[in-house]
């Protein structure tokens, strides 16, 4: 076997391998006994049909293009193993020649390649805002009107006043396509001055300032123009007017934040306890949204500078992924993609092209990476914290709810159903890790690591060698001849010491092409 390899643009390769013809002369006999097996042949059992016969009624070019397939089975492995080529994904034969030398053709993708190019360089301050004590006090306020009595009042409303109404809207020159009724009748309330943490004050942010002197049984006119980035997509830029009828207006009496409150909203000791409780909170959901940003950004340079080889056929794979997981979503929605494909007004080749191809492209050049990064920093993960993760799983999954639990144990049991769910946690886990240590090393503490490292590893052989100087310094007046010794007695010196590959199955001759199957 002769071997011949070629590298092309796409991370592909191209290998011809050359046999001499008399080589695909064992395959022919094997490929009339499959012929046989698959053909009912009158007074033959199922491969049982003897060559001349299977020759007589099926002919040459079929028998040859048996044995070819046969052929490419057994010696693919080979041609991998010989090539060194660890594939990706199934390869083609892209050419049969049957002349002497006999030669196949494959095109093969090559495994993704990342060179992470000076990763360890780059630099991001980390620098969250720190929860302050007005930060908790607003939150406890919040809380307090969780936990307020109403009062109805006969006097015109006020800030911290809560308002109950009904309210019309109506999108004001509306264009061909909107609706211009938006509600009729809806029934609303409203805090007076209070605004939503997360922005999404409805129907807009500040809207309760204009209900303030309105009693009970008053009406009154708003006109709005929601701005360019508005939650509410088709109201951007649109001019909307409301009209809020007051059914009743409402004093808030807010309880004192107390030792007795603090019990009453959980089971917290005391007011402090539950201020720390608040606190502690408030910091781990910043550092969630925070960190979400800050490791977004750092990914992304990661991968900017980075220098990344994958074939077609891997970020192909890549897309069916992203395709399944918005098809899983449309269906919760009791929609079909030709459906949503319509509601967009495109073909679903411009959609894979413009739309799930970036996404795709973006989710594999971040798993290579991350996986370049486990590799380039030796994550280890340990079978305590494996086990830990795989109970934090567990955990999760029941407070998610939904979750047969009696159904869930039994499959544990089977241990592919185990290794699936240790094999998440473990990913899980490196997933974390690696983060954790590309956060170290872009905030330079990595750095300030390796810095005292090597100052305590350089005192540490300073301190050894002096104590060794010491050995041979001691050795050496041991060694020195004492005052009565013989003159000619000499003084002794001291002495100080990551697929296996299947075979490709051949296809039609005609389309000059097979699928190469590999693990």
């Amino acid at each position: 076997m002769k071997i011949e390899t070629q590298a092309l643009e796409d991370h592909q390769m191209k290998v011809i391998a050359e046999f001499e013809t008399s080589a695909l002369e064992k395959y022919k006999h094997q490929a009339a006994r499959r012929i046989s097996n698959k053909a009912k042949i009158p007074g033959f059992r199922p491969g049982k049909a003897p060559y001349d016969v299977i020759l007589r009624l099926y002919g040459e070019p079929a028998i040859e293009e048996e044995a070819v397939e046969l052929m490419v089975e057994d010696v693919y492995p080979q041609i991998l193993t010989e090539a060194k080529i660890n594939p990706a994904a199934p390869g083609m034969l892209e050419d049969i020649s049957k002349e002497d030398p006999l030669k196949f053709t494959f095109v093969v993708p090559l495994e993704p390649t990342v060179d992470l190019a000076g990763y360890k360089d780059i630099r991001q301050k980390y620098s969250i805002k720190n929860v302050s004590k007005k930060d908790v006090d607003e939150t406890l306020d919040r809380l307090k009107r969780n936990y307020a009595t109403a009062e109805p009042v006969e006097r015109p409303a006020e800030k911290g006043d809560l308002v109950y109404l009904k309210l019309d809207a109506q999108i004001i020159n509306p264009d061909e396509n909107d609706k211009p009724e938006l509600l009729k009748d809806s029934p609303i309330q409203v805090v007076i001055g209070e605004t939503d943490p997360n922005g999404v004050d409805f129907p807009y942010p500040g809207f309760g300032d204009n209900l303030v002197k309105l009693t009970a049984g008053d009406e009154k006119t708003i006109k709005y123009t929601y701005p360019a980035d508005a939650r509410y997509e088709q109201l951007r830029n649109k001019d909307v007017e409301f009209l809020a009828k007051v059914e009743s207006v409402k004093a808030l009496t807010l309880p004192e934040i107390d030792d007795a409150f603090a019990q009453t909203v959980g089971e917290f000791e005391n007011a402090e306890k539950l201020r720390e409780n608040i606190k502690e909170q408030m910091e781990a959901r910043n550092r969630e949204e925070y960190e979400g940003t800050w490791f977004e950004e750092l990914i992304d340079k990661v991968v900017g500078q980075a220098v990344i080889k994958y074939p077609p056929q891997v970020i192909e794979h890549e897309m069916e992924h992203v395709i399944e997981a918005v098809t899983e979503d449309l269906a919760r929605q009791k929609m079909e993609l030709d459906a949503y494909l319509k509601t967009l007004k495109k073909e679903k080749e411009a959609w894979l092209e413009e739309e799930i191809k970036p996404v795709a492209k973006k989710r594999l050049e971040r798993l290579l990476v991350m996986e370049e990064l486990a590799k380039a920093e030796n994550i280890q993960v340990k079978n305590d914290d494996l086990q830990q993760e795989v109970s934090l799983m567990l955990q999760e999954m029941q407070m998610q709810g939904g979750v047969d639990f009696k159904r869930l144990e039994k499959q544990l049991k089977n241990e592919q159903v185990a290794n699936n769910l240790a094999m998440q946690a473990a990913s899980r886990l490196v997933n974390r890790k690696t983060l954790d240590r590309l956060k170290d090393i872009a905030s330079g503490k990595a750095e300030e690591s390796a810095s005292e490292g090597e100052k305590s590893e350089t005192k540490a052989k300073s301190s050894t060698k002096k104590k060794a100087e010491a050995k041979v310094e001691d050795a050496a007046v041991e060694a020195k001849p004492k005052a009565k010794a013989a003159p000619k007695k000499k003084a002794e010196a001291a002495e100080v010491s990551k697929e296996a590959a299947e075979p490709v199955k051949a296809k039609k001759p005609a389309k000059k092409a097979a699928e190469a199957k590999t693990e």
